[in-house]
């Protein structure tokens, strides 16, 4: 077993696509990361770090509403979505959302989803596209992920910046993470979209660690959207600073 305090986990909402896993220090440091695809594969990673401090997890965690969206989707897409980091719908009428599989994955491993906690293994829902605007005063996404239009080479670009501007956080050390270094190679020479999606949920995991850290490391850089009852996403608090205009944008 490893020394971990905040773990990230960019989980699936199944278990036929690829989920990330990281594992943070109580300094901050990468001491692992994976991704696998089934709940066993998951709770097997797991239980190298048993025990963590907190866990943020990026997927729906509570979700009770039958239609529509959660309010606090609704919360961030009013604070974020002028960044194009508003959030989809999560409700109940989709069979994978009831339960979501976060719930029951919180639920295996006793990790309590009540953010208020202040004692060990809490679990928390995180959204990296605003967390990412947050906390690097971005005007709009960074467009790494794979969507219509978007080139492998736009891909590129916007994961070494993500992966360069991880790289600057005062609270995620990678410098002595060989897996840090591997990703970042299949980054730099992809010339397929699945020589970044082989990566790309990891890099996600290790951006949702970092939210945990800084959840109980540093105070006021997060809050919660929503409550307990209706479910909750953790982000930074709303921009004050503008977002891009699409017409000053290069790419697609």
């Amino acid at each position: 077993m490893r020394t971990a305090s905040c773990l990230g986990i960019d989980l699936a909402w199944n278990d036929r696509a690829r989920t990330g896993l990281a594992a943070v220090d109580d300094e901050g440091r990468l001491v692992g990361s994976a991704t696998c695809r089934s709940d066993e594969e998951i709770d097997d990673w797991l239980r190298a770090y048993p025990n963590p401090e907190v866990v943020a997890i990026d997927a729906p965690l509570i979700v009770h509403n039958p239609t529509g969206q959660r309010p606090c989707e609704r919360m961030i897409t009013s604070a974020f979505g002028r960044f194009d980091a508003g959030c989809h719908a999560s409700n109940t009428s989709k069979a994978y959302m009831d339960p979501p599989r976060a719930a029951r994955l919180a639920q295996r491993h006793g990790w309590t989803t009540d953010p208020s906690t202040i004692g060990r293994g809490v679990c928390l829902e995180v959204y990296p596209h605003p967390a990412i605007v947050g906390l690097f005063g971005l005007g709009r996404i960074l467009p790494y992920k794979g969507k219509r239009g978007r080139t492998v080479t736009d891909r590129v670009a916007a994961m070494v910046e993500l992966l360069d501007r991880m790289e600057g956080l005062s609270g995620l050390d990678v410098s002595d993470s060989e897996r840090w270094r591997e990703i970042r190679y299949a980054v730099e020479h992809a010339t397929r979209p699945m020589h970044l999606e082989h990566v790309e949920d990891e890099i996600d995991a290790i951006f949702c660690a970092h939210l945990a850290w800084l959840w109980r490391r540093s105070p006021g850089a997060l809050e919660v959207y929503g409550d307990v009852r209706s479910g909750y996403i953790v982000a930074p608090p709303p921009p004050s600073h503008p977002a891009t205009p699409r017409a000053r944008i290069t790419g697609p």
